[in-house]
């Protein structure tokens, strides 16, 4: 299964990193703070479905990401030096 960019989110005071439908399975395995908020609920499903085959891994690994932000579990990393530059240098492309 071709991964993602990975993103991190901290669960029971540890953080995971999520880079690949397996990891957002495992997560949803985890206790999570409100597990039955529909929005966890749909990304179980969402992963189910791409798992048989019946929907695409960009669609379950969002709906994972949705959850997880839903629930404050997502934390968005700042970018990197390298990366900032690189927009600065975009920038001025435009």
């Amino acid at each position: 299964m071709p991964a993602f960019i990975p993103i991190t989110i901290y669960l029971n005071d540890r953080s995971m990193l999520i880079a690949s439908i397996p990891d957002a399975e495992t997560a949803l395995q985890q206790p999570w703070p409100y597990m039955d908020k529909p929005s966890r609920l749909e990304a179980i499903r969402m992963i189910e479905e791409c798992l048989a085959g019946h929907c695409t891994q960009q669609a379950a690994f969002d709906a994972f990401k949705a959850a997880a932000s839903e629930q404050g579990l997502l934390k968005q990393e700042p970018p990197s030096v390298g990366l900032r530059k690189f927009d600065g240098v975009a920038e001025d492309l435009l």
